[in-house]
């Protein structure tokens, strides 16, 4: 697939030309600094900057510090596909030419991602893992009634549920009879934390799945850090089933 049919593709999704090109001149030369990636796109610094910056905000490019530099890193496409499915056929074509050219282990190990859509896209691109889904902790704070309404967790639950997922939580502080009623979805398991381990108020949700762990931070933007790692989601995994064994099941 030529990078023409790609850009006409990220067109209707609303991403311009301009950071096409960026985009997929990171990916075909993995890490850079705004500098290189102007001479090599033939692209004025400061306009490169700019969309380099968009593009962060789209979380397509991650920003990190090297040797007193900036330097950028292009990101995997997962939540543009989640966040157009109205769309998908289009960007299917672009996402498997990007696939075709995108080389293991190129993307930084360890990225953040900000906003809520950004959870929202993660929370369905859990699905596509196909692996038990483990939650732990749900912050008390007005952005996660915000993010998590009824009409979002349905239609996450029913995917779910068709597709036979395992849902495990772990809650620090909540209505008992909200914990019974999500036990008793099928391939659902809620327990309440030992007082011990209880908070009164909490900013933190992780979640794990397959190789990956999620960590959002409910301040102001809210951020979540992402983990790929298979070795550090075990882990957490098996954090998580020593202090599943220790709640309490509400009945």
């Amino acid at each position: 697939m030529e990078d023409d049919l790609i850009t006409k593709a990220f067109e209707s999704i609303g991403i311009p030309k301009m950071q096409t090109m960026v985009y997929l001149d990171l990916l075909k030369n993995k890490e850079s600094t705004a500098t290189d990636v102007s001479k090599r796109t033939k692209m004025h610094r400061a306009n490169v900057y700019d969309t380099l910056t968009k593009l962060k905000e789209r979380n397509l490019v991650f920003l990190s510090n090297k040797e007193k530099k900036q330097v950028f890193a292009a990101l995997p496409t997962d939540l543009i596909l989640n966040q157009e499915k109205d769309k998908l056929e289009n960007l299917k074509l672009a996402m498997n030419y990007i696939k075709t050219t995108y080389i293991p282990g190129q993307t930084p190990k360890v990225y953040t991602l900000e906003g809520l859509n950004a959870i929202r896209s993660i929370l369905f691109g859990l699905l596509e893992k196909k692996s038990e889904v483990w939650i732990y902790g749900i912050a008390e704070n007005e952005s996660i009634i915000n993010v998590l309404n009824d009409k979002l967790m349905n239609s996450f639950h029913i995917e779910r549920l068709k597709r036979q997922i395992e849902l495990k939580l772990l809650f620090y502080k909540i209505n008992p009879e909200e914990v019974k009623t999500l036990s008793n979805l099928k391939f659902t398991g809620a327990r309440l934390l030992p007082k011990s381990q209880q908070s009164k108020t909490s900013q933190i949700t992780q979640i794990v799945c397959g190789d990956c762990v999620y960590i959002t931070l409910w301040i102001h933007p809210v951020y979540t850090i992402v983990i790929e790692n298979d070795i550090i989601a075990k882990e957490y995994m098996d954090l998580y089933h020593i202090l599943w064994d220790y709640s309490k099941e509400v009945i």
